[in-house]
């Protein structure tokens, strides 16, 4: 995609927010029944890759044949976006016939330019016409790449496993440890097979914790001193095979022997997907910083084996890597308590977990604030629930109940919803509490295959103080005829998104747009909804914006927001997925900036997101942008077809990470409902992976 380097008039801008759009094509032909296909992964070029300018490259996708025709007559070809030097179409080599998956490789050239690049694609059959990936058959796959004057690896924490200082639950252990050994290990793997069948080239790190539940494993590294356009960078997922794999990752760092902190979170199990971090490091910048990875178990740890694959901190411009002494100081985590044995669970008592109904994972309360956790679970087993409890398992208990009975019984195949009364704790850190249920004959049960598994809460606590309200927008914004007054934003929200959403300026391809918009309209259009109703099926009590892209392919709608100041300690947060029920959604989510008095538009954050029943919470640092005047644009783009393409932004608010952070307003939820079916979830924190269908 070519960005624009001038703006003129408002007329101007307007013609060139189309041309960095994806441009939009004929509308291709009706794919046949029988021509279908499913993205399985990307075998080589994970999204977000960065190259220098004009670098090759071949990228391959793994793809498979979901239809009931043979691929004989098709070929792949270029859809929209930036072509990075690859044919318009390239047949096939071989016959796919359905049910097989094949690779498809292509070569391409960087581009010139530093800047992220997207390229769309799809196939083409003499017989059926263009057809793709999706639930309708008419998705693009893409590759995503992100091009760099020069980079280099400043730290690589694979090949620097050995001056780490590893230790689990059971005490500390020796780098390389022992496969399988029951108090944890960590093992260098050259070509390490994920949990999507491929195997990297590229060599990393396996980890397990010590065999206990809420087990824990973790390396703490040498210092070393972050510089400004440090990013640290990996790709996670459990390994191949190991299918009851349920782990947190997280990246952990000490300055000095300061307070061990979390920079960085993320919930994984194994569901043959992974996943790429690319963390913006620059709010450590000009520190010593001592990096921990850490692996940890969510209830049992059986099965658990997770893989960094590359963990890298890749620094921009050449030259050498800078030394660092290996020798470790300070005192790592204190470790998950561990629980005596408990029987197994029945065979006949199993849960699901569907959704965190309120206090999605990492809500920010200031501390000792009273709150209500409710989880949505659904009985999976074939026992009913009857004088079955709720209990605490491990963790920070945050001065909730040892059990509660459930009072009411639960058939197999239904949902309740399930509250209890929680505090949060008087110290600033981030708190973790996990849970289960207890039959009625006291054995403890959970989550997972096995039913071991424990559900959890999740918070960060965080300055002093009042703790803020969530306000709701409960009036309608007015059009751009009428002088809007930029809403006063709550405690501790600098900015929001809402209440100001029609002092934004809304385009898409098809020109400016009224605001708030008319459902429907096949120009495109953004709405605000209050409650949101998310894709896993909850109401989240806070207002959303819905935007629609223009009603073509690789359509697009972005909004221009006046511009703000971004002050040091602002982080920009949003929950984005597709509304519910609009189940062909599939699009890029970007928050994307320009300074005031340039011209230049630049993407800060993309995130991919289709209808699949999750939700993902972005918590982005604007460090980088501190002491500018910023406009700041929320822009959501088509993946091919834009049917169905609802893509609700909740709550998206600037926040002050250092003053009084925002929460989720406790729920008047009632004790335990029975509750409907709906989508199913890993986590509501669970993103999606960023190139899967």
């Amino acid at each position: 995609m070519k960005y624009v380097t001038k703006l003129g008039t408002a007329l101007l801008l307007l013609a060139l927010m189309v041309s960095f759009m994806p441009a939009a094509g004929a509308q291709p032909a009706k794919a046949a029944t029988c021509y279908w296909a499913q993205f399985i992964a990307d075998v080589t070029v994970p999204d977000g890759t960065t190259y220098a300018p004009g670098t090759a490259f071949v990228k391959t996708w793994r793809l498979k044949n979901i239809g009931t025709c043979a691929w004989s007559d098709v070929s792949l070809i270029f859809d929209s976006g930036e072509q990075m030097g690859a044919p318009a179409s390239s047949p096939l080599s071989t016959t796919v016939n359905p049910g097989q998956t094949v690779d498809v490789t292509v070569n391409m050239t960087a581009p010139s330019t530093a800047k992220n690049y997207f390229g769309f694609y799809k196939f083409k059959s003499a017989a059926g016409g263009v057809f793709g990936i999706g639930s309708t058959a008419n998705k693009t796959f893409w590759v995503e790449i992100n091009v760099s004057s020069t980079s280099s690896v400043g730290y690589d924490f694979t090949a620097n496993a050995a001056s780490a200082a590893w230790s689990s639950g059971a005490g500390t252990f020796t780098f390389p440890g022992a496969d399988g050994s029951a108090n944890g290990f960590a093992l260098k793997l050259d070509k390490p097979r994920l949990e999507n069948g491929i195997e990297s080239a590229q060599a990393g790190l396996l980890l397990a914790p010590n065999n206990v539940n809420n087990g824990y494993v973790q390396g703490i590294y040498p210092a070393f001193k972050v510089q400004s356009g440090d990013r640290f960078q990996a790709t996670i997922g459990c390994e191949y095979g190991a299918t009851t794999c349920y782990t947190a990752y997280r990246l952990d760092y000490q300055i000095g022997s300061g307070a061990v902190k979390t920079f960085w979170t993320f919930r994984e199990k194994y569901e043959g997907l992974t996943y790429n971090a690319n963390l913006d490091l620059n709010s450590l910048a000009g520190q010593d910083v001592k990096f921990i990875l850490v692996i940890s178990a969510y209830g049992s740890p059986t099965g658990d084996r997770s893989l960094w694959v590359n963990p890298i901190i890749s620094r921009p411009g050449g030259g050498t890597p800078p030394t660092v002494t290996p020798t470790v100081t300070g005192t790592p985590p204190t470790p998950t308590p561990t629980k005596s044995a408990t029987p197994a669970p029945s065979t006949c008592d199993r849960a699901q977990f569907v959704a965190d109904v309120t206090v999605p994972d990492g809500t920010v309360f200031q501390p000792n604030v009273a709150f209500s956790k409710t989880w949505r679970l659904k009985n999976v087993g074939t026992c009913t629930w009857t004088n079955y409890s709720l209990i605490f398992d491990s963790g920070e208990k945050m001065g909730g109940p040892d059990s509660a009975l459930i009072p009411a019984s639960v058939a197999p195949g239904q949902t309740v919803d399930i509250t209890i009364q929680l505090t949060s704790p008087a110290t600033a850190a981030t708190y973790r509490g996990y849970w289960k249920l207890k039959n009625n004959t006291g054995v403890p049960f959970g989550i997972g295959s096995a039913g071991t598994k424990s559900f959890w809460v999740e918070i960060k606590v965080s300055g002093t103080g009042t703790v803020p309200t969530t306000a709701t927008n409960t009036n309608t914004p007015s059009t751009p005829s009428t002088p809007v007054t930029p809403a006063t934003p709550g405690a501790g929200t600098s900015y929001d998104f809402v209440a100001n959403v029609c002092a934004a300026t809304w385009y898409s391809g098809a020109g400016q747009l009224p605001c708030p918009g008319t459902d429907g309209d096949a120009k495109g259009f953004v709405l605000i909804t209050n409650p949101s109703k998310l894709e896993n099926g909850t109401n989240d009590p806070r207002s959303g914006l819905i935007t629609y892209p223009q009603n073509i392919t690789n359509g697009y709608i972005q909004g221009i927001y006046p511009v703000y100041k971004v002050k040091a300690g602002d982080k920009f947060r949003t929950i984005v997925n597709c509304e519910y029920g609009a189940t062909s959604c599939y699009v890029v989510f970007r928050l994307d900036y320009s300074l005031d008095g340039s011209s230049s538009i630049q993407t800060f954050w993309a995130f991919v997101e289709k209808y699949e029943g999750g939700i993902y919470t972005a918590d982005i640092d604007l460090s980088a942008l501190v002491g500018k005047d910023v406009k700041f644009i929320l822009s959501v783009l088509s993946t091919g077809s834009p049917a169905g393409d609802r893509a609700l932004w909740v709550a998206p608010i600037i926040y002050n990470a250092s003053s009084s952070a925002p929460t989720v307003a406790p729920s008047a939820t009632p004790t335990i409902t029975t509750a409907p079916a709906s989508p199913t979830s890993t986590s509501t924190a669970t993103p999606t992976a960023t190139s899967t269908p």
